[in-house]
């Protein structure tokens, strides 16, 4: 992937992000967060790889006052050291079609939009990031402080982004792929995302926020 913006003291931040907020070597359903996060929700990972994606992301990064966002493909990335990883790095000037074009890449061969690979995203601030499994078509937003969720709202009703609970234990009609899960992944995916978890050295409840109704963005196929 050749979609560099930013400079370069920014990338490397967005990346060292990723690199200790997720254990590599896990998969969902399991834990793949390290450290301490407040809330997780759970979203379709083809709105990621979607035009208005980039509208989701400038957002994101206004918000806590970041400059650029970094998409690492997991699956890509041979060594995580910065030279040499397969990254796109997204600010508020990318635009929904240099994205798209970015992730078509030369096709089907090669383009991240076919690949069922594994994905990470973090900013240069770190308050979130997101872990993507394309091949089982579910991605996860995870935040570092207390009342992200609060804060991050307006771009987090775009992905129709719910606490697992509200996916698999029917607080909403159930929306793919969360209508397809097995037993194994809903009773692992509640034990290590749910909301009765507790975080931080004081012992702070996690609240679940329930999201206003929003049309979500169009997720490509």
């Amino acid at each position: 992937m050749s979609l560099i913006v930013g400079h370069e003291a920014n990338q490397r931040k967005a990346f060292d992000n990723i690199v200790t907020a997720l254990d590599f070597d896990r998969l969902l359903p399991a834990r793949v967060f390290l450290e301490v996060w407040s809330d997780f929700l759970f979203f379709q990972s083809d709105y990621i790889f979607a035009p208005e994606f980039v509208e989701v992301m400038g957002e994101s990064l206004r918000l806590e006052n970041a400059h650029v966002s970094c998409l690492l493909n997991l699956d890509k990335t041979g060594t995580f050291e910065f030279g040499d990883i397969a990254a796109i790095f997204l600010d508020e000037r990318v635009t929904g079609r240099e994205y798209r074009d970015e992730l078509h890449g030369r096709g089907s061969a090669d383009g991240w939009l076919y690949l069922v690979d594994r994905y990470a995203r973090a900013s240069d601030v770190g308050e979130w990031c997101i872990y993507c499994e394309k091949a089982n078509d579910v991605a996860v937003i995870g935040f570092r402080g207390i009342g992200g969720v609060e804060k991050f709202e307006k771009p987090l009703k775009r992905l129709w982004a719910r606490p697992i609970e509200e996916l698999v234990d029917g607080g909403h009609t159930p929306v793919f792929p969360f209508n397809n899960l097995t037993p194994t992944w809903r009773k692992g995916l509640v034990q290590h995302y749910g909301a009765h978890l507790s975080w931080g050295n004081k012992g702070q409840q996690r609240v679940s926020v329930r999201l206003k109704n929003n049309a979500p963005i169009s997720a490509q196929q």
